[in-house]
């Protein structure tokens, strides 16, 4: 025989089958000990519950259409827009979440919690939305247009109300970030202001007629009142016009500030020279990039190359967007502060000839003044109103052309979640017995006796007559 030949140890089938046999009690000992911990994990874990609500985001063309007739600024042809991205970070952002946290008193935050100071609470809440959000799961279906909001627990009753309580506080949540309009504010303030003048100049004409006379200036004095008038409504047209120009400046420096353009269609530019085509032109093009980048986010990841392209695209083209928004802020800066020139100088030319009528009777021009005062305050109060109501049906038109409606609520679930308990042992007691080998091998490579007639031969170079198993 040629001792210099033997079978390789660790890739001999028969060595191999050898020690499975000889360290069978290890092999099962180890399966069944991982069979039997595995199977008190699974079943000592509680049941789980999870509670399902749908909600349906629409589109409504007809009060797209209907709100475009009626404001005489020019439409945007995309409307309000969406996707699935958006309406889930809403969803799932910190305010939403606190809201549903403190109304269902979750994670310690009842009216019987007492914490020592801000601090300790703001941790506290920090955590309780971070266990919050880590049981919900919000998800798109198969039409992308309706959007599935999940949450697990071990409670039933609660799985159905904080999806519920979800789903509310994110919809008063979405309506108010959407109803953020900064213009209409302005208007506001600009009407009660105007509001309150009438008002007095109204009571002081009221107090100065008492008696019942009538005081009628002669041909200079109208002469004088006329030129007066004319100063001071050009003066007045000036202001309107410089009210508006701020109210527009306002709407853009929030754009700029917050980087969001939605509202750019709503702004009616009117004679400022300024031309909204080609920025309607660019959000409209930004809005589709944004549309193909999220239906290709859905089947690869950012670090795709076309997912890539489509964000690089998206930066540039908001980057030129913000150039030209920033072009428009400058010319209404120079054009308001030349509307603000121009109505100081109309001012000093009132008030030149407002000497010139001091020397007329006072009761006349006290009635002379009070009524072109109402008359002229009247007719700004009028426009105010006027721009008012337009600002509304704007405001209108981007939070209700894209509803929400909800229409399939969360119920208390009967079933619990259904844990696949038998494919999971099946797995433990795969790697039960993977571990039983891997310790078996072990075993046997740490072990140094003899086991066989071919280990004397290979190790001690010895002629093996015969072999007599010691057990």
């Amino acid at each position: 025989m040629d001792r210099s030949y033997t079978p390789d140890r660790a890739t001999s089938l028969r060595h191999f089958l050898s020690v499975i046999f000889k360290r069978k009690l290890v092999i099962i000992s180890i399966a069944l000990l991982t069979l039997i911990a595995g199977a008190m994990k699974l079943y000592s874990e509680p049941d789980e519950y999870q509670a399902q609500a749908k909600l349906l985001l629409e589109r409504d063309p007809e009060l797209e259409k209907a709100l475009l007739l009626r404001i005489s600024s020019t439409g945007r042809s995309g409307g309000a827009s969406y996707t699935y991205t958006q309406e889930s970070e809403i969803m799932s952002s910190r305010p939403v979440l606190e809201s549903v946290i403190l109304d269902l008193g979750l994670y310690g935050f009842d009216d019987t919690t007492v914490f020592l100071n801000a601090e300790e609470k703001g941790v506290a809440m920090q955590e309780a939305v971070y266990r919050l959000g880590s049981y919900i799961t919000i998800a798109p279906s198969t039409d992308p247009n309706i959007i599935k909001v999940r949450f697990k627990s071990q409670t039933p009753g609660l799985c159905a109300s904080v999806v519920n309580k979800l789903v509310d506080n994110y919809i008063a949540y979405r309506f108010k970030i959407f109803s953020d309009d900064q213009s209409l504010a302005f208007l506001e303030r600009q009407i009660a202001e105007t509001a309150g003048q009438l008002n007095e100049l109204q009571h002081r004409r009221a107090e100065f007629q008492k008696d019942g006379t009538l005081y009628t200036p002669d041909r200079e004095g109208d002469l004088l009142f006329t030129k007066l008038a004319e100063y001071e409504n050009r003066a007045d047209n000036v202001r309107l016009d410089r009210i508006a120009k701020e109210a527009k400046l306002t709407t853009l420096r929030s754009m700029l500030e917050t980087g969001s353009y939605d509202n750019l269609a709503a702004i009616d530019m009117g004679t400022d020279n300024v031309h909204m085509k080609p920025l309607l032109d660019l959000r409209t093009q930004i809005k589709n990039l944004e549309y193909e980048r999220d239906r290709l986010r859905e089947r690869y990841t950012d670090d795709y190359v076309e997912v890539q392209s489509k964000t690089s695209e998206i930066e540039s083209l908001t980057s030129r967007l913000k150039g030209e928004i920033d072009q428009i802020v400058s010319v209404l800066g120079s054009s308001i502060l030349s509307l603000q020139n121009e109505e100081s100088t109309l001012r000093r030319s009132a008030a030149t000839i407002r000497d010139q009528i001091g020397q007329l009777s006072d009761k006349e021009l006290e009635l002379q003044k009070l009524s072109r005062g109402i008359s002229e305050k009247e007719e700004l109060y009028s426009l105010l109103l006027k721009q008012r109501e337009e600002a509304r049906l704007s405001k209108s038109k981007s939070e209700m052309i894209v509803r929400v409606k909800i229409i399939s609520p969360a119920v208390v679930p009967i079933d619990p979640i259904q844990k696949n308990r038998m494919f999971k042992l099946f797995v433990v007691l795969f790697f039960g017995i993977f571990a039983g080998i891997s310790l078996a091998f072990a075993i046997d490579f740490f072990d140094h006796s003899f086991s066989s007639a071919e280990d004397v031969q290979r190790y001690l170079e010895l002629e093996t007559l015969a072999s007599i198993r010691s057990h």
